[in-house]
């Protein structure tokens, strides 16, 4: 006896079968006609080779095979039902669950530390693994669930199209100079950006970003001197020299607090970072993911730029 040689429709109705011992009553509790539900309990006797139901003077009565068949039936299809109506349970305040991010150094900077600090107050036992952001996007990874989210800004990442992909911050530039700078009080137009010495941070070793594809359309170029895969060394590099570091907003407002830097203005009209969270569309519905996901939206909501300090 194979199960794939059974329509799986007659476990239902063996179930209702047993159940109410009333081929009416099964019939009318899985809308379906009486004439219907005969066919399937004949179709039931003839794969199981039993009468299943026997007519008594007391009503119709199971077979002993028939109470032993509808016993896991029964429990077969509890578990089905409760599996394909209700999604699956996470509660972050008990969950033990490990979140890989895969990312660059901005977001383990400045949105990593607030996530930490609002897990341990609201889910303690979770855990995130962060890894390094590549040029090539890991859609195996992000599909079986070896990484769960992917974090980078639009230059970093070629997203394929049936990936899912939401923009969670548009982040304006800021330049850092030196405390003492000569140019330190100054809002730099394009000339004395340009004639700036730069510091250009690249995570992933490109040569590449917005604000040098603006530049390029107007026929200019900036003076990179150093290239850094660390904002950390960049910002070290700034403090001691006379380069220009320009680079997002949020991290600026960071570093500026945290070494001798000053923050100086920019022009407006100066092109945006935006920062993309990518996950697979068959983890889309993951109940720990789309809480994951809230909470990081929610985060970066509440840090907006404009509830920065301003440069030193």
């Amino acid at each position: 006896m194979k199960l794939h040689q059974l329509d799986l429709n007659l476990l239902l109705a063996l179930d209702a079968l047993i159940s109410l011992r009333s081929v009416t009553k099964a019939a009318d509790k899985l809308f379906i006609s009486q004439p219907a539900m005969s066919h399937s309990l004949n179709r039931l006797r003839a794969f199981f080779d039993d009468p299943l139901l026997v007519r008594t003077q007391h009503g119709m009565q199971p077979t002993e095979r028939a109470l032993y068949l509808q016993q896991g039936v029964h429990q077969a299809l509890s578990q089905l039902e409760n599996h394909i109506s209700q999604p699956e349970a996470f509660d972050p305040r008990t969950s033990k669950r490990h979140f890989t991010l895969s990312t660059t150094d901005y977001v383990e900077c400045v949105l990593i530390p607030p996530l930490v600090k609002r897990l341990a107050e609201e889910a303690p036992g979770i855990h995130i693994d962060i890894r390094i952001l590549r040029e090539d996007i890991p859609e195996v990874a992000l599909a079986n669930g070896e990484i769960d989210l992917l974090l980078g800004f639009d230059e970093y990442m070629a997203i394929p199209s049936y990936l899912c992909r939401e923009t969670w911050l548009t982040e304006p530039l800021a330049g850092l100079l030196r405390v003492g700078h000569p140019h330190a009080a100054e809002s730099l137009d394009l000339a004395a950006l340009i004639a700036l010495p730069h510091v250009f941070h690249s995570p992933l070793g490109k040569r590449a970003s917005p604000l040098d594809d603006y530049l390029a359309q107007r026929g200019l170029q900036r003076n990179i001197s150093v290239e850094s895969q660390s904002y950390m060394s960049a910002a070290a590099i700034v403090s001691h020299t006379d380069h220009l570091f320009i680079l997002p907003l949020r991290v600026a407002a960071m570093l500026a607090g945290y070494w001798p830097l000053t923050r100086v203005s920019l022009p407006t009209e100066l092109p945006n970072y935006h920062l993309n969270c990518v996950w697979h569309p068959v983890q889309d519905k993951n109940p720990a993911l789309c809480w994951l996901r809230d909470q990081m939206r929610n985060m970066i909501d509440a840090h907006a730029p404009s509830h920065w300090p301003s440069g030193r």
